[in-house]
This record gives structure tokens, sequence and C-alpha cells, in this order.
């Protein structure tokens, strides 16, 4: 974590007296800054990416697997929209539905499991255009509703990812930001004057465009980036879409430049929060409290200090007075705790829970009787593991029994014999019909 500095002194600007909420600050030299006139034209999320467990719908697979080998271009309908077919290229999916009407791209089937297996087989990222007209439970609502035409029968939250950012007038990003901020970046790499970059360096710092564009840290961790918005949105041809929300501020002025700052937070980094400040963090809504808070965190670590000793007053006043839809919970210390469960002999939850999967759907291809399934289920080396989870969770043995019966009944078998896996079921545990 960067290390502690000192704040700059704040005053009322009515009565010149001390106050923690003042918008006139006075940094170390003396001078004064007023933030008491409206800067922050918009701020909220830019980004989410929502991660879903279950197990795939054959029908929807199958109509999404004839339209990718129809050709590019083919198209397929899922949940009462048309999505365009392609491949999932290096995302670690199979396939990519797109539909820039919604503002929505659907990562599907994931390359690391069967598709007949339940396992992470849904990733939705959700992109300004879709987030900027709905509050965060019709976010979730809207997504999920997708996800219920991917999942044969109902889906899980596996983990999310997401995007803060904060548009601001009147302050300009400092030509030397890449080596006044405190960050844990330690490599600077200038790639002054050029257009993007794909990389994956390890604690690095990039700057584009002549001081226009610097990005922070890694992709796949707690990620950094204070950019020209106006020239980004010029660039894009997406004006029709941000200066409308500028607008709504009623403060926007379209002869100034727009400047954003903007914390990216991976979904591993979100489990990181969740195990060192014990909320869970597997969707998000569950991060509808948490977003100020997270914000806060990414920047007192990626700081602009003035001195050594002292923050940038505009940082302070970004950091501390900017709320994400509710104020910040102080009750909460938001820090992060890295679990490697390796180093601690445990498995994960997602391994158990795949695990359970590839199980099911081998005693399931091999016919076995409810009764036979769960007997090897507990003399398998999984039982210790999946019994420790359902206990967490305030469930029991009953529930890996009833569980392991709809596992069972999911997967189809290649035999004219009709597959009844309950006609011996044990009568400690009766089965829903």
């Amino acid at each position: 974590m960067a290390k502690v500095v000192k704040n700059c002194q704040r005053f009322d600007k009515a009565t010149y007296e001390p106050s923690l909420t003042g918008k006139i600050f006075i940094d170390h030299s003396g001078e004064m800054f007023d933030f008491s006139k409206d800067c922050i034209v918009h701020n909220g999320l830019d980004t989410v990416r929502q991660l879903y467990d279950g197990m795939m719908s054959p029908i929807v697979l199958s109509s999404i697997e004839t339209a990718y080998q129809a050709g590019y271009g083919c198209q397929v309908e899922v949940g009462g929209f048309v999505w365009t077919v392609g491949s999932g290229g290096k995302s670690g999916y199979r396939y990519t539905l797109r539909n820039p009407n919604l503002g929505l791209v659907m990562l599907v089937s994931s390359s690391f499991t069967e598709a007949a297996f339940q396992g992470s087989h849904l990733k939705i990222q959700a992109s300004p255009s879709f987030l900027l007209s709905r509050s965060l439970q019709d976010i979730q609502c809207d997504m999920d509703h997708f996800a219920s035409f991917i999942f044969q029968e109902g889906f899980g939250y596996s983990g999310v990812a997401l995007h803060l950012c904060m548009d601001v007038q009147g302050w300009e990003l400092p030509p030397d930001l890449d080596s006044r901020i405190t960050t844990r970046a330690r490599r600077i790499i200038r790639h002054s004057g050029i257009q993007g970059l794909d990389y994956e360096f390890n604690d690095v710092a990039v700057v584009y465009g002549r001081g226009q564009s610097f990005t922070f840290g890694q992709q796949s961790s707690l990620q950094f980036a204070a950019y020209n918005k106006t020239k980004a949105i010029a660039d894009k041809n997406e004006e029709e879409l941000w200066v409308p929300v500028w607008e709504k501020s009623g403060f926007y002025d379209d002869s100034l430049q727009v400047t954003r700052l903007e914390a990216r937070f991976h979904h591993s980094v979100i489990s990181q929060f969740s195990n060192g400040s014990g909320f869970e963090a597997f969707c998000l809504l569950d991060l509808q409290d948490h977003l100020t808070g997270l914000w806060r965190y990414a920047l007192n670590n990626f700081r602009l200090d003035d001195t050594r000793t002292y923050i940038n007053p505009a940082w302070q006043f970004f950091r501390d007075d900017v709320v994400f839809y509710h104020e910040i919970k102080k009750d909460i210390d938001y820090k992060r705790l890295y679990l490697n469960p390796d180093a601690q002999g445990k498995p994960t939850e997602r391994a158990i829970k795949i695990c359970f999967g590839h199980l099911t759907s081998i005693f399931r291809r091999n016919a076995f009787s409810l009764k036979k399934a769960f007997d090897c289920l507990q003399k398998s080396g999984l039982w210790e593991n999946l019994l420790e989870l359902y206990l967490n969770k305030g469930k029991g043995v009953a529930d890996i029994y009833h569980d392991l019966f709809k596992g069972l009944m999911k997967h189809p078998v290649d035999s004219d014999v009709p597959y009844t896996p309950w006609i011996d079921f044990d009568e400690a545990f009766p089965v829903p019909f």
C-alpha cells in the first residue's frame, strides 16, 4: 500500500474556519485552492464484467455453434435479442456474442471446461452505453436475464470486475504525472505519440500521446488510468454518447477539456477485497455499498503528491469528496487479503464446484443410480471439501444429495434404455419429483 502522507488543510468558504468538509484547500506552500465550484461533470461505472457459473443449455449452445460454423457475421437469438457470433479468440471462451445496440458482449463456453460439464461458461461485458441508462439493480437484472437463457437450470455468480470513472473540467493532467504519482508501478515506459498498445508488463506505468494519457499497473490486477477524455471521444466518435451525459451535470463547458480518472478492478482484486474486508463480492449488487470505498482505495494507492510529505489538493478532493451511488461505509477498512489456496493445501471453491460437476456427469454417463452415485461421491477424495463448502454456506448433506440428483437429471445418456436414477434413492433424503 502507498505510504501515508499529510492531507491539505480544509476551510469552510463562508466562514474560513477549519472544516473537514470545506471546499477551500491550503497546500503545503500556503497556496489556496477553491473547489466550491462544481467541476465534476460525471462519475460512475464505465465497465462491468460479470462472471457466471452453471450448466449450459444444450439447445442454446447448439444454436450458437451452428451460427458460428455458418461463417462470419452470422447471428443467433438469445433472450429476445439478436447477437452476432464470433470466435472467443484468446479470451478463454469459445464464442463471442455481440450486440452493439445493447452495448453488451457475451463470452460463452469456457475453453477450460467441457461444454457438457458445469463451469464458468459465461462472462457478460457491459459498456457505458448499457450502463449509463440503468440503475445498479437494472444492470444486474438485465445481465441475469441473458444468463438465464445461456444456462439450462439456474446459475451462480463466480466473480465480477469493474471500472470506476470520474470526469472533471478545470483541472488537467500534469505532463509529468508518471514521475510524480506515488504507486507500486516501478517501471516507467514511455510511448509518446502512439494511439494504442497491447502490453502485458508487471508493475508498469505507460504514457501515451505526449502525456495526454497515462496507465499504471496491470490489467490482471488493480489498474489506474488518467487521460484526456475529450480527445478520446473524438478519436472514437463517441461525442453523441458522452456530451449529453456531461451536460446533465448542469455546469459542463464545451470550451474546456474533460479529464478522466479511471480505476480498473480485476475480478481477482475484488475477491481480495472480499477476503480482506469481510463482505461478499460475487456480483455487482454485492458491491453497491462499497464503490465509494473502492474508489478511495484506488486514489490512495495511485496518488498524486506535491511533495514527499503532502498530497496534491485536487487529488485529495477527488479521493475524499467524490461519491459513487452512496456515501462511504465508515465501519469498513478496505484492504486486500491475498489468499493462496495451494499454499494452504486447500482447493478453491471454484475447483470444488467444477470437480463436483464433472463427477456428476461421469456418474450420469455411466447410468449410476442415485444411491450408487451418492455412495461413490462419499467415498471420493472430494467429499470432505464438498461437505465443508456446503456447511460454510449454511447447508448440509441433504442439500448435496439433492444437488447430485439434479445434476444426474441434466445430462443426456446415449442409450435406448430409460434412465431412472431415483429408483433406489435413500429414504433419509427423499428427492423432489
